[in-house]
């Protein structure tokens, strides 16, 4: 019964990392980047994909690092200072990236909701 216990703590925590939205995260949408990067001098926008999806198509502004490196080599080329856009076509993956930023410190996170990939627009 105990191992049954458990198994459902184990879910309910993976579920609310992966879906339960975080305080302070602030949705936006493609067509507000450009107008983003005027008002927002030290705005980075991170892309939290793996490289083989990243160099197939990417915004050419973005910085590259894929979820599993990201809690040991963000502080390269990002700062908790900076505000950050996270760009993910996977929601979930954005999410843990956002909890991820927040727990080092990161207070400005932005999460892009549309997918702004178009290969021929953005390289």
């Amino acid at each position: 019964m105990f191992f049954a216990y458990m198994i459902a703590a184990m879910l309910l925590v993976y579920a609310y990392r992966r879906w339960v939205p975080i305080h302070g995260l602030k949705q936006m949408k493609c067509s507000e980047l450009a107008q983003a990067k005027k008002d927002h001098p030290n705005l980075k926008v991170l892309d939290v994909r793996d490289v083989s999806e990243y160099t197939a198509c990417h915004l050419k502004e973005s910085v590259n690092i894929s979820l599993g490196r990201l809690p040991f080599v963000w502080d390269k080329e990002l700062s908790p200072e900076d505000e950050v856009i996270i760009v993910t076509p996977n929601r979930s993956e954005g999410l843990l990236a956002a909890r991820k930023l927040k727990k080092v410190g990161f207070k400005s996170l932005f999460y892009l909701t549309d997918d702004c990939h178009s290969c021929t627009s953005s390289r």
